[in-house]
């Protein structure tokens, strides 16, 4: 019983390392192995998202900057996948301040909105 595979009489064109045909063809170029982003290195840990306390601020506090915030929650980890470890940070860092904005005004506009009402 033989493994399954194109057969040796395929012409496949290059044959492997038996001598046959070429291997690798001449118009393949060589491959170069890239290094590996920072963070696959695990020279920094990724940023926190927060996520949970934008849709927080989102559904409770502020629509608006809730909005936003879950933008910049979401850059954090578009951004560390690319490799690009300052923009996670600085999107995680505008993320956590949108979102104690969005309490901020909330709060206050919650509190206008019960005063008012008394």
């Amino acid at each position: 019983m033989t493994a399954p595979g194109p057969s040796p009489e395929a012409g496949s064109g290059s044959t492997g390392p038996s001598g046959k045909g070429n291997y690798p063809p001449p118009d393949v170029p060589p491959v170069r192995q890239m290094p590996p982003p920072s963070h696959v290195r695990g020279e920094e840990a990724k940023p926190p998202t927060h996520w949970p306390l934008s849709i927080v601020v989102f559904l409770l506090f502020w629509f608006l900057l809730g909005a936003i915030a879950m933008y910049y929650s979401s850059q954090v980890t578009t951004r560390w996948r690319n490799g690009d470890v300052a923009g996670a940070q600085q999107a995680s860092k505008s993320a956590l301040i949108v979102n104690l904005i969005g309490i901020g005004v909330g709060l206050l506009f919650w509190i206008l909105v019960i005063a008012a009402g008394s």
